[in-house]
């Protein structure tokens, strides 16, 4: 048993570094002899590269949640927090890599896209928006809709800087913690109560 998980995990391992250099293309042949196990092991755990590919494509997506800490009493440190933390995963190398792999899969796995998105971006703008509402309910930010406002957050966390990482784009170096206090200063006063 031991054996057949760590074959798995091997093989997880190995498809996911494959489809991020190559995308789809990657070939079954290249991902067994990437994690090193038989062809027929690859069978044992996995029905076809699609379902090998929807189990990466959904661990991948799962490491973009990060952890909205605190309590909304400390609310600009926590959002702070939690965009630089969105941010140093989004805007990774394997992030956009990563962003870029199951995108461009949507029109051929629409329902693998559309869980990959709910385990994982979803669930951080769940999660965050969650947070959102303790602050409104205690009157820490004026009532708006808590989902439609983590969404502008994580927006703004990430401004264009991933569109055009993925465009090939260089990216000016700039000062980050300056540039995550412009961000949540810019989304508190947006929010401020009047």
């Amino acid at each position: 048993m031991h054996e057949q998980i760590h074959n798995r995990e091997k093989l997880l391992l190995a498809a996911r570094a494959l489809f991020l250099e190559q995308g789809y293309e990657a070939s079954v042949d290249a991902i067994v002899g990437r994690a090193g196990v038989a062809r027929q092991t690859f069978y044992n755990h996995f029905k076809n590269k699609e379902s090998l590919f929807a189990e990466t494509a959904k661990d991948c997506f799962r490491d973009i949640i990060v952890p909205l800490e605190g309590e909304p009493e400390d609310l600009r440190a926590s959002l702070k927090t939690f965009a630089q933390a969105y941010r140093n995963e989004a805007l990774s190398a394997e992030g956009v890599a990563a962003y870029r792999t199951v995108c461009s899969q949507s029109p051929r796995f629409p329902e693998l896209v559309r869980e990959a998105y709910e385990q994982g971006f979803g669930r951080m703008i769940s999660r965050l928006a969650a947070f959102l509402d303790k602050a409104m309910a205690r009157g820490y930010l004026r009532r708006v809709d808590s989902t439609f406002a983590a969404e502008l957050l994580a927006a703004m966390a990430l401004g264009q800087e991933r569109t055009k990482r993925l465009f090939g784009l260089a990216c000016e170096p700039t000062d980050e913690a300056a540039k995550l206090d412009d961000v949540i200063d810019g989304f508190l006063r947006m929010l401020a109560i009047p």
